[in-house]
């Protein structure tokens, strides 16, 4: 290619014989002419086009005119205020194994990629600093990543795969208008624990598309056992619920089996902790499958649009709060009053008003807080600190605090517990109550 400078390194559906500077007939290629375009941009210092072009599927007909075949894995280096941009092009891996993409550190950089297919087992997208790049560090942070849509069709993989375990993924927003996967939609890892922080980032999914899915199959993974640093991230995405949709060889059309609930399917499975989700539930799943609060699961908030299959909560710690769009009210569950001197705890992901029906005989009775996870590093420590210490971990959590009151109670009385929180009561006689969730 000719070493001329402008603005942008060309990747053309037919190139280069149809005047891009790079494409699928780039000799040797292996990856379209893309890898070749990126790497070429990496070392010159140059900004990326990659064309597209309606496609899709009309009348039971693929339109295949805009797609770039991956027969490798595309591998995008560590780069720092590059930009990649292009259309709504189809990029179609063939290997069975191996990430259709994988990225390694960046900075400051902007990313437009189209529709990505692969039927591999490992990730279609993994997100993933490696390599020290920008400023000498392995982190991916300040960036914007833009995906029209990940598509997985093996059902033991995911769709977009967010790896911590070399290096920090912060500050960044990753943006996916439809995530199409037979196994997970989105798995966010920080090597259960034992990597860096993945914090600070907007993670969207316009589109949480499960219907190709039959059985065991997952929305969003929100972290793994033991981990630790998946923290303050914003997450706003849809789940549509397996249908067991499936090509028809006869009509030459999508169709749905009849009357299907999945079992295992769940929407969103969370073990991270101190996190922003706004969620929205669509079509069948078990009872409870919709979100899954998991042991380590503490401190999350999510504003819930709908929950029409509800929640299992096994968190430890059970401080995750939802805030329901619609008024829960007196359907949150009443427990039995616990016997004089017993503790009992709000376990609901509800904040509850707890009205006193009749006030029985009590002398004492006690709240306990539960306690805290809120960070409290020095001062100094910068974003450099943690660049250059992976061996930093979340601080312990403040034990739980309680207050006393040495008084009885009175009908009408009402006492407000956050999730997490516990009440007891020291009577001769037992009072009488009713749960209210608060909005």
């Amino acid at each position: 290619m000719s070493n001329r400078r402008k603005p942008y390194i060309y990747v053309t559906l037919q190139g280069p014989e149809d005047g891009g500077d790079f494409g699928p007939n780039t000799p040797g290629t292996k990856t379209s002419g893309i890898q070749e375009a990126i790497d070429f941009a990496h070392e010159n210092c140059r900004d990326v086009h990659i064309f597209g072009g309606r496609g899709g599927m009309h009348d039971g007909k693929g339109l295949p005119d805009n797609v770039y075949t991956l027969n490798e894995t595309l591998r995008v280096p560590w780069s720092q205020d590059l930009k990649v941009d292009g259309g709504n092009y189809v990029l179609s891996y063939t290997k069975n194994t191996g990430h259709a993409i994988q990225i390694d550190s960046q900075m400051n950089c902007r990313y437009k990629f189209g529709l990505i297919g692969s039927q591999s087992r490992d990730a279609v997208v993994c997100i993933k600093p490696e390599s020290p790049g920008p400023d000498d560090f392995v982190v991916i942070t300040a960036s914007i990543f833009d995906f029209s849509a990940i598509v997985s069709h093996h059902p033991d993989s995911t769709a977009m795969l967010i790896d911590s375990s070399k290096g920090l993924i912060i500050n960044n927003r990753i943006v996916a208008e439809e995530t199409n996967s037979m196994g997970t939609g989105v798995h966010v890892t920080d090597g259960a624990g034992t990597g860096h922080w993945i914090s600070n980032n907007e993670i969207e999914v316009r589109y949480g598309n499960q219907y190709h899915a039959r059985e065991r199959c997952v929305g969003l993974r929100l972290g793994d056992p033991g981990s630790t640093k998946i923290v303050h991230n914003n997450f706003d995405m849809s789940y549509h619920a397996p249908k067991g949709v499936h090509w028809d060889e006869q009509t030459g059309r999508y169709v749905t089996a009849e009357d299907f609930v999945p079992e295992e399917a769940i929407g969103v499975d969370i073990f991270a902790q101190r996190n922003l989700l706004n969620l929205s539930f669509y079509g069948k799943r078990a009872l409870g499958h919709d979100i899954v609060f998991e042991q380590d699961a503490r401190d999350n908030t999510i504003f819930a649009f709908n929950l029409p299959n509800g929640i299992t909560n096994n968190a430890a710690t059970p401080t995750n709060r939802i805030i329901a769009n619609w008024p829960v009210g007196f359907d949150v569950s009443t427990p039995p009053v616990p016997a004089s001197g017993e503790f009992i705890m709000n376990t609901t992901p509800y904040t509850v008003q707890i009205i006193i029906l009749t006030p029985g005989i009590v002398s004492n009775w006690t709240i306990t807080d539960a306690g805290s996870t809120q960070q409290t590093y020095p001062r100094s420590l910068s974003l450099a600190d943690n660049l250059k210490r992976p061996q930093l971990t979340p601080p312990p959590p403040r034990p739980p605090s309680t207050q006393s009151i040495a008084a009885g109670l009175f009908a009408g009385q009402t006492v407000i517990l956050e999730p997490g929180e516990e009440i007891q009561f020291t009577y001769s006689n037992a009072p009488t109550w009713r749960w209210k969730a608060l909005r």
